[in-house]
């Protein structure tokens, strides 16, 4: 009797446990609206479905949003995360389509509590089961420590999981940070993000990708991926060479991806202080390796991502509500020495990034964005008219290298900046006609060919090489780099060559300079240009 009853005692527990188990979570959300799952349905035939889902948690929809943008159209979903009657977290899904069709999806979670949290997501592929994953190796990635950045702990995106014979998955790592914050007494504020963690969160099933998305206390957490119908690469040589130029280049390349752009790793000189800094760099937000290798290959990847690119691009700017890209992170070096902080101006930044516009809105035929790469021209216009210059003779001049909030004395002008400026006000004047551009571009040669021989350093080993600088008192410092600047003075005498004002001779002198330093330092100086451009 004594053991019936133990067995029926024991049945009893099990029951009571199992019923605990199923009804709990389901009593902890009673009176909270939303879902166990939320479907974001694919927006066509073949696009995948999105799930997201966990028994502990509710998810239920705050806001959607859509945007259309010069090559793609957002569909942004933010949903309430809710554990028992608390709200716990955002989780924000955006699906961007590009002009092409592919689709990238960006999630966000924020953690708004002092624990950890986790949610599955799950991408479903409709009557297909062939799931095979090509991951990336990170082996032989150089993790070595950088005077100016430090370590960079993060590596390369997950790889490409092939759907079946012809449609593909690229995946993106997740990235988890926290966000620094420091304010001025304006009200500006300086942005960093600092990196907690990269994980590769995937596991493919027989017709499922799961991602796994964890975040600690009060974290963010975000992941991205690109959907196309068709193969990303159709040739194994170019997926191998840029599996190569990952594991090269793993501090550059775009793996940490946001809708507005992707973050990269910064220097240590940045306010919010901290050693694992992450954010995003104006001159990092194009995409020039991109949108080389499509213009050299045709494949379908660097198509997506250059497109991707210039959506991101767009809403950076519109994010921060500026005409212009700010930078929004402080650097100290720059604060301390003249007082700017953010959000500033980076005079090299915003060529490169004006240059990488025009480039690539004539390469996908988007007029519209190659005049917003004209907004830069338009502003150095503004600079030289304000008198953020350094001065030598009449209508020769520079542009210092930095504008922004806080600042108390000129900033100091470089060699590589005032040469890029020039360059770029040139490619704007063959583009739009506006002689205002072509005129500041030859009063600031007119300023670099003022200061003429004295370019040039005499000193022992630095003897025939570049200052890198010249300071509103006209002194001189600082190194100069290996080849930008002679790169940027090849790519100047190439271009006035082409206008009223012919090569400079000036420039050709600081082209032999250079050229003779870097020839005793034992460098190959004609394949070394060669490599970076095309010199007749």
């Amino acid at each position: 009797m004594k053991r019936k009853n133990l067995i029926v005692a024991s049945g009893v527990f099990v029951i009571g446990l199992l019923l605990f188990l199923v009804l709990v979570p389901r009593i902890m959300t009673i009176g909270v609206s939303g879902e166990e799952l939320v479907t974001i349905p694919g927006g066509s035939v073949d696009e995948p479905t999105i799930e997201v889902h966990d028994r502990s948690l509710r998810f239920s929809l705050k806001k959607q949003t859509e945007k259309q943008w010069s090559s793609a159209k957002d569909e942004r979903f933010i949903y309430d995360v809710h554990k028992g009657r608390k709200n716990v977290a955002d989780l924000t899904v955006t699906r961007r389509t590009l002009s092409n069709g592919d689709v990238l999806y960006f999630t966000k979670l924020e953690n708004h509590q002092e624990e950890p949290l986790q949610l599955n997501l799950s991408l479903l592929f409709e009557d297909e089961s062939n799931l095979t994953m090509q991951a990336f190796s990170t082996e032989g990635i150089d993790h070595s420590h950088d005077s100016t950045y430090g370590v960079d702990p993060t590596t390369i995106p997950t790889g490409l999981l092939n759907v079946g014979e012809k449609r593909s998955l690229y995946l993106g790592k997740n990235y988890e940070s926290k966000v620094l914050l420091h304010e001025y007494e304006n009200g500006d504020t300086s942005k960093v993000r600092e990196l907690v963690e990269e994980r590769d969160p995937y596991r493919v099933d027989e017709s499922k990708l799961h991602v796994r998305v964890t975040s600690s206390e009060k974290g963010v957490t975000e992941n991205w991926m690109l959907w196309s119908d068709h193969s990303l690469f159709k040739s194994k040589q170019a997926l191998e060479s840029w599996k190569q130029y990952n594991q090269t280049y793993f501090k550059s390349v775009q793996k940490w991806l946001t809708p507005t752009g992707a973050l990269i790793k910064l220097p240590w000189s940045i306010e919010p202080v901290t050693k694992l800094g992450y954010g995003r760099n104006i001159g990092s937000l194009s995409a020039e390796e991109m949108l080389e290798r499509y213009q050299d290959s045709g494949e379908r990847f660097f198509e997506s991502m250059t497109l991707n690119t210039l959506t991101s691009v767009e809403a950076y700017r519109a994010d921060k509500g500026t005409k212009l890209w700010k930078t929004e992170y402080t650097s100290t070096w720059v604060k301390k020495s003249y007082g700017v902080h953010a959000p500033y101006t980076d005079t090299r930044h915003n060529e490169k990034l004006a240059l990488f516009l025009i480039e690539a809105a004539e390469t996908f035929d988007l007029p519209h964005l190659k005049q917003e790469g004209l907004l830069y021209a338009d502003y150095l216009v503004k600079q030289a008219e304000q008198g953020n210059t350094i001065s030598f003779e009449k209508d020769a001049f520079l542009i210092a290298d930095y504008d922004g909030p806080g600042m108390m004395t000129t900033p100091h002008a470089s060699l590589n900046h005032a040469l890029g400026e020039a360059y770029y006000l040139l490619q704007a004047y063959e583009i739009s006609g506006n002689e205002a551009y072509l005129e500041l571009a030859y009063s600031m040669r007119k300023g670099i060919e003022a200061i003429g021989q004295d370019w040039i350093r005499q000193e022992g080993s630095h003897r025939e090489d570049m200052w890198y600088q010249v300071n509103a008192n006209h002194t001189f410092s600082g190194n100069d780099y290996q080849l930008l600047t002679l790169i940027d003075l090849h790519k100047n005498q190439d271009a006035w060559a082409e206008t009223k004002y012919g090569k400079s001779e000036v420039f050709a002198r600081l082209i032999a300079s250079k050229t003779s330093y870097l020839e005793r330092t034992g460098l190959d100086v004609e394949k070394a240009v060669q490599e970076k451009m095309d010199i007749k």
